[in-house]
């Protein structure tokens, strides 16, 4: 151990950092977490849905030349349209290292991959999606890897690591079992991922904002995990407002700044949820790929000129975030990191889901004290009717008695009586048969003004039924030429005619007081009938109203159910998480107190003071690299 040199010292640094991490990862993926490889490999999920340029932007990341850009595209859509999605499970893209395609199921041993020539990649490629179409959720295969021919590539850098990137599929699968089987699949990714690229088109930035498009808990994360989580705005050039503001921050500070392009999207954000509170402009990033982006670069001005300074910054940028994504250090933090995001995350779930409950059981508060309301008018509206239907029949019942009253006082006033108070004229002439008939008639007259008079506020009794015939009898008794008959006959003819006239006009009072009557009892009946139908009426609206309502409520309910099962299965795997990340931290510490152990033994073994210190500076700096881990310190590394 004599004559150490620093850098020899130096270079453990790492060591126990990345052998924690691997002995701790290898328990999730055997063929990537494996200790020889877990040193230069990079692993990145991206998710986005189809046509924002996903493809485009891994290739570009892996290093595949803009030159052969459309062939690598050609063999991996195997000659499936554009527009339709590539695959329904996880592919993971890597660079090759050799000029053949390897094209395999992950599951399988990586011993067994085949040299495969663009043709012969293509066929596999689309059996494969063929497969996963004909099989649907019954798809057994959860990702495939396919590694790139080198030729296509850019050569390799000093600081080249093995970028393996994982093309997650949509979660918002139309058939259950296949999203639950692709949601599963994506979790597992992410969870596992050094980091996530979240990519869509600038048009479409609902897509990271609102969390109904990010179904999956763990995507959600972005706004609280910023180290983990970067967004990818792809078509950003090509679009025409995001064109006017780059061409007015030309015009104005004569370059493009990238500050004021995060802050210009951050504020296209707030536009769409007032509610933001996050200030992730850090991980914002404007991007062009593909097929629009080399047609821009064909268009030489100096507004490209500038759109192509500002779009290599922002992925310069970028692929400095995913090499540093693999340091050892960062690593670990990102375990350490997933408790207390975790928590927060949890904290913030539950804050916007009791704000979602509370709004639901205000709503059903509200609803059940209309159907409270809504069943006492139906009580009261019933008992109106009910009180309507006892009234009528008792006013009926008091006006048919009154009717039989007054029918009995006029059946008294008959001719019989009549005659009683009035004798027939002693002399046969026609003054007195004409006193006689006035006489009776006078009397009938004022028997129904007194039943008239005694039924006002009950049977509206019309005035007195004077009969015609009346009159017409005074003339003929006043055109006689003589008053004295001389003929018995006509007399007996006279008189028996003023009777009956008499006799008819007791009849026409009965009628006048029946009809009086019918219409009086029809009048309260038919008034009895709207008021009864205007409240059956509003009982029935009430009726369904309530029925609208149980059914909104039961919707509520079922959407309160629904919420609280989620927030009790949300809750349960963040404390599974927290748990998995006080597990990791527990492990990780052991290591650390064995790296620690084992280097403080090589210093007392050594018998070189500068060697010895040596060892000391290492213990040194591995003690302010775990507090880094543990969140203690500033990212120095």
């Amino acid at each position: 151990m004599n004559n150490l040199t620093w850098s020899e010292v130096y270079k453990h640094r790492f060591e126990w950092a990345k052998s924690a991490h691997s002995k701790f990862m290898l328990n999730f993926d055997n063929d990537l977490y494996s200790t020889h490889e877990i040193k230069d490999q990079i692993f990145v999920a991206v998710y986005g849905a189809s046509q924002v340029g996903k493809t485009s932007l891994i290739l570009e990341l892996i290093g595949v030349l803009p030159e052969h850009h459309s062939t690598v595209q050609n063999v991996l859509r195997a000659d499936r349209d554009y527009g339709r999605s590539a695959t329904a499970t996880v592919v993971r893209y890597r660079a090759s290292s050799d000029n053949y395609w390897h094209i395999h199921d992950v599951s399988e041993s990586s011993n067994d991959r085949k040299n495969l020539n663009k043709n012969q990649a293509k066929k596999v490629l689309a059996k494969i999606r063929s497969d996963m179409e004909v099989m649907g959720d019954q798809y057994n295969v959860e990702e495939i890897d396919i590694s790139i021919p080198e030729e296509y590539l850019s050569k390799k850098s000093d600081r080249y690591k093995d970028i393996v990137i994982r093309d997650l599929p949509g979660v918002k699968a139309e058939n259950n079992n296949e999203r639950e089987f692709v949601t599963k699949a994506i979790k597992d990714k992410i969870e596992k991922a050094d980091l996530v690229l979240l990519v869509t088109t600038i048009d479409n930035i609902g897509l990271v904002v609102q969390p109904e498009n990010l179904e999956l808990d763990e995507l959600q994360k972005w706004r609280v995990n910023p180290q983990r989580f970067k967004i990818v705005f792809t078509k950003f050039y090509s679009d025409d407002s995001s064109l006017r503001l780059c061409n007015q921050l030309h015009e104005q500070e004569g370059s493009i700044n990238k500050d004021d392009i995060r802050t210009h999207i951050q504020e296209q954000i707030y536009t769409l949820d007032n509610d933001w509170k996050w200030d992730v402009k850090s991980q914002l990033y404007a991007l062009e790929v593909g097929d629009s982006w080399y047609q821009l670069l064909t268009e030489y001005s100096e507004e490209t000129q500038s759109l192509k300074k500002i779009r290599n910054v922002f992925f310069d940028e970028l692929k400095d975030v995913i090499y540093s994504a693999s340091s050892p250090i960062i690593r670990l933090c990102h375990g350490y990191q997933i408790g207390e995001i975790s928590k927060n995350f949890k904290l913030e779930k539950n804050q916007e889901i009791n704000i979602d409950l509370n709004i639901l059981e205000k709503e059903i508060k509200k609803i059940n004290k209309e159907i409270k309301n809504i069943d006492i008018s139906i009580d009261n509206h019933q008992a109106s009717i009910d009180y309507e239907k006892k009234y009528t029949s008792n006013r009926v019942a008091y006006i048919n008695d009154l009717y039989n009253d007054y029918r009995s006082k006029i059946s008294h006033v008959s001719i019989k009586k009549l005659s009683k108070t009035i004798r027939e004229p002693e002399q046969q002439n026609t003054s007195m048969l004409a006193d006689y008939l006035l006489k009776n008639i006078i009397i009938i007259e004022d028997e129904w003004e007194l039943i008239k008079r005694d039924s006002i506020g009950s049977i509206d009794i019309r005035d007195f039924p004077y009969l015609n015939d009346i009159d017409s009898m005074q003339s003929r008794l006043k055109n006689y030429t003589f008053q004295t008959y001389f003929f018995k006959e006509n007399y007996s003819n006279d008189l028996k005619k003023i009777k009956y006239i008499i006799d008819k006009q007791l009849s026409s009072m009965n009628e006048s007081l029946k009809n009086s009557y019918l219409e009086c009892s029809s009048y309260i009946r038919t008034e009895s009938n709207k008021k009864i139908k205007y409240s059956n009426n509003t009982i029935l609206k009430l009726k369904n109203r309530k029925r609208d309502l149980v059914k909104r409520r039961y919707m509520l309910y079922r959407k309160k159910s629904n919420l609280e099962e989620k927030l009790e299965r949300f809750n349960y795997e963040r404390d599974v998480e927290i748990e998995y990340s006080k597990n990791f931290s527990e492990f990780v510490h052991t290591e650390f107190k064995l790296a620690i152990s084992y280097f403080s033994n090589l210093a007392k073994e050594e018998s070189d003071n500068m060697a010895k210190l040596y060892w000391i500076m290492l213990i040194r700096q591995l003690n302010v690299d775990f507090k880094i881990v543990e969140g203690k310190n500033d990212r120095k590394n």
